[in-house]
């Protein structure tokens, strides 16, 4: 293997059964995510606990990045291997990212600034629809929420939250965010 292993161990004894799958999952990530350097592994167990008492905690190292996990499980093959499944997924989404295959940013709704309510820190933009979407003073990007009018028109981008659709970005019409 060329991805450095560290294990730790608090409160409790490495198993030769956890250890072994530790290893053949890293043998399975360093083959589809080969920039990953290194991974500590720390296992944990609390005696005071009842349930989940086994906990996970997986800090991964590539150029550039360090990703971090914390899994608990009533029994630790449980906790390892949700850590792993996690860990995985982010390591996927940062080799799509380096890839630069990350989904273009294709044209917003434009609306208009339909109700403010400047005591809350929040409003309402139009959409040409009819659709009310909410925003909140955080959604502003190149933007202060005490200089904003009812009728000033606005780019967003829409997603769907608990109450409805809402705009996680409000950007001034012809801005493009960049990541």
């Amino acid at each position: 293997m060329d991805v450095e292993i560290e294990n730790q161990c608090r409160g409790i004894p490495v198993q030769a059964s956890w250890r072994k799958l530790i290893d053949a999952r890293v043998r399975e990530l360093e083959t589809r995510y080969p920039r990953m350097v290194r991974l500590h592994v720390t296992l944990k167990h609390d005696r005071h606990h009842r349930q989940g008492a086994d906990e996970v905690a997986l800090l991964a190292l590539m150029p550039g990045r360090t990703l971090r996990v914390n899994k608990v499980g009533e029994r630790m093959t449980d906790a390892l291997h949700a850590a792993f499944e996690v860990l995985e997924r982010e390591l996927a989404e940062y080799a799509e990212r380096l890839r630069g295959f990350g989904k273009p940013p294709g044209p917003r709704p434009q609306g208009i600034i339909h109700k403010l309510f400047p005591e809350r820190g929040y409003g309402f933009v139009l959409l040409p629809a009819g659709e009310e979407v909410y925003f909140h003073r955080n959604a502003l990007h190149d933007l202060e929420f005490e200089t904003l009018s009812t009728g000033q028109a606005v780019e967003v981008e829409v997603e769907e939250g608990r109450e409805g659709p809402q705009a996680s970005r409000v950007f001034p019409v012809g801005e493009r965010w960049t990541a």
